[in-house]
């Protein structure tokens, strides 16, 4: 369990009488990977899991009255909250600075003071209540009354997912199997750099040909529908 104090993490608590303690000055709870604590919320997982062939991870939150865990910010995963204690307003805005984030590519300062965007929308959810908030968007939540609620994180694939697949795929193709001869030494910088312009353009045609080749999309289809690894084994 963590604690979160004006939109920042800080050290968690020793013990449960400390934990209420700073709730009730205002912290929030915070229990991440709750599927890994609950065989209910693991079948929440796996269910959300099965529909949209990605990793899952289920975060709970509790938030006394008038506070808010976290300031504006946006998350890498496709959020859906399910509001189960109280009440929340919602305030969500597109994100026109770093739309579609990915995890190794978020931004250290999330430069929420330049976004000029002004569509905004604004929502309250009671208890049964549920939200979905789109991966890269901005939105902020302050609690009305006493709030718990269920974030569930989707972290689809992205267009970077079919970089990350190429080498398994040309690996069992034996021109992409052909030793470069970087070691040799060549007659002259020129004819070295003549020799690659020839091979990697010749690799290059393959690649193109590849990408839109059915036996290369299903393949990589096949690949993302049983990886059921955890985004921090995706990292790994």
């Amino acid at each position: 369990m963590q604690l979160l104090h004006e939109g920042k993490i800080v050290s968690a608590p020793v013990n449960f009488e400390d934990a209420i303690g700073l709730y009730q000055q205002g912290d929030t709870l915070l229990l991440r990977n709750a599927e890994k604590f609950s065989p209910l919320l693991r079948e929440l997982a796996d269910d959300f899991a099965r529909s949209f062939h990605t990793p899952v991870d289920i975060q709970l939150y509790c938030t006394p009255e008038g506070h808010n865990a976290f300031g504006w910010h946006f998350d890498v995963e496709e959020v859906f909250i399910i509001q189960s204690v109280g009440s929340k307003e919602y305030k969500i805005r597109p994100n026109a600075l770093h739309p579609h984030p990915l995890a190794g590519s978020m931004p250290k300062d999330l430069q929420f003071e330049r976004e000029i965007t002004p569509f905004e929308i604004q929502v309250t959810l009671q208890a049964g209540d549920w939200l979905y908030i789109p991966s890269g968007w901005c939105h902020v939540a302050r609690t009305q009354t006493e709030s718990m609620h269920i974030s569930v994180g989707l972290t689809p694939r992205s267009a970077h997912d079919i970089l990350n697949y190429l080498p398994t795929y040309f690996a069992s193709k034996s021109h992409w199997r052909t030793r470069l001869p970087v070691h040799k030494s060549f007659m002259d910088k020129q004819f070295e750099i003549a020799f690659y312009q020839e091979a990697f353009k010749n690799l290059g045609k393959d690649l193109t040909s590849s990408l839109s080749d059915p036996e290369f999309i299903q393949s990589f289809l096949n690949h993302v529908r049983t990886d059921t690894r955890t985004p921090s084994e995706l990292k790994a």
